[in-house]
C-alpha cells in the first residue's frame, strides 16, 4: 500500500480515524492525504468571503492531524469545497488511492439510513477502492486481524490485502470461513467432515497469508448467519481489525442491503475494512 486517503470532518470518529490512519501510514510507509469537505453555511458566498472561510478552516485541519505528523506521519492536508460524498471518491480516483478511510459517523446534517453517516454509505455502497471505517472508540494499534474467507474473488482480494499488511503491522490473522452443515453426522475422523474440509479450503484460500510467515490461525464456524459468525469471532477473539470482501460465493454476498458485508457494516464494533474484487477497482 502506497497512498492512503482520510475524510476527516473533526467529529470524535473523524478523528479517532485519523489517529488510526496516521498509525498504519508509519507502520507501512505509505503517504496519508487528509481532506476535508467543506460547505459554506450558506448557498451564496462571495469569492473573497470563501476564500477567507477555507484559509481559515484550513488551518484548523492542520491543527487536528500536528500530533500525528509529530508521530512521523507523511500527510498533505486538502481543505476543498463541495459535498464529501463526491470530494473523497473523485480525489481518490485522482490520486490513485489504496484505502479510503472514514470515521463510523460524522457530523453533518444528512442523517443515514444505517446511522453510519451518508458519506460512508455512499462510498460503502460504491466500493470500488478499499474502505476503512473506524468506530470512535478505537485504538491505534493493530495486534491482531481476522478476514473472512469464502473462496470467492472478492475474498481473494480481502486475503491478499491482508497479507500485504499483516507483516507490516505486525498483526496476527486468524480466517474464519463460515459454514451451516446439513445434518452433519460425520465423525470428526473422517475426511468427509465438514470441518476438516473447511480447514483444507482454508488453507488454500488463505495462502497468500501463510507465505508471508505471520502467525495465522483457521478457523472455520458453524453458523446459520454468516455475520452474526464473523461478528461472534471478531469479538470472541479480541480482534482489532476485521476485513471482508465485499461480494460473496454466498457466504459473503454481495455489499447491498440485505447482504453479508452490509450487515456486518452495520453492526460492527470495531475497525471494519471492505475489499472489493478487482474488477471493481
Amino acid at each position: 500500500m502506497k497512498q492512503m486517503l482520510l475524510g476527516l470532518d473533526g467529529s470524535r470518529a473523524g478523528l479517532a480515524a485519523a489517529r488510526w490512519s496516521a498509525g498504519v501510514a508509519v507502520a507501512t510507509g505509505s503517504k496519508l492525504t487528509v481532506v476535508h469537505a467543506f460547505e459554506p453555511p450558506y448557498s451564496e458566498v462571495r469569492v473573497g468571503d470563501l476564500d477567507t472561510m477555507l484559509d481559515a478552516r484550513h488551518v484548523e485541519v492542520d491543527g487536528w492531524v500536528q500530533p500525528f505528523v509529530d508521530l512521523g506521519a507523511t500527510i498533505r492536508t486538502e481543505v476543498t469545497e463541495g459535498d464529501p460524498r463526491s470530494v473523497i471518491p473523485d480525489l481518490a480516483e485522482r490520486e490513485g488511492t489504496d484505502l479510503i478511510v472514514l470515521g463510523r459517523s460524522g457530523s453533518g446534517g444528512r442523517p443515514g439510513v444505517f446511522h453510519l453517516g451518508s458519506v460512508v454509505e455512499l462510498l460503502a455502497h460504491d466500493a470500488q477502492r478499499a474502505l476503512a471505517v473506524i468506530p470512535a472508540d478505537t485504538a491505534a494499534e493493530i495486534g491482531r486481524i481476522i478476514v473472512g474467507v469464502d473462496g470467492s474473488e472478492a475474498s481473494a482480494a480481502a486475503v491478499a490485502w491482508v497479507a500485504d499488511m499483516a507483516p507490516a503491522l505486525g498483526a496476527d490473522v486468524i480466517a474464519v470461513t463460515i459454514a451451516e452443515p446439513i445434518a452433519e453426522w460425520t465423525p470428526a475422523w473422517s475426511d468427509h467432515n465438514w470441518r476438516r474440509g473447511a480447514v483444507r479450503d482454508l488453507e488454500t484460500w488463505t495462502t497468500p497469508i501463510a507465505d508471508t510467515g505471520v502467525e495465522l490461525q483457521l478457523a472455520p464456524v458453524e453458523h446459520l448467519f454468516p455475520a452474526d459468525g464473523l461478528l461472534g469471532v471478531a469479538t470472541g477473539r479480541d480482534a482489532d481489525l476485521l476485513v471482508v470482501g465485499t461480494r460473496g460465493a454466498g457466504g459473503f454476498a454481495g455489499l447491498r442491503f440485505g447482504g453479508v458485508a452490509m450487515k456486518v457494516l452495520h453492526r460492527a464494533t470495531l475497525p471494519l475494512v471492505l475489499v472489493p474484487p478487482p474488477e471493481e477497482r
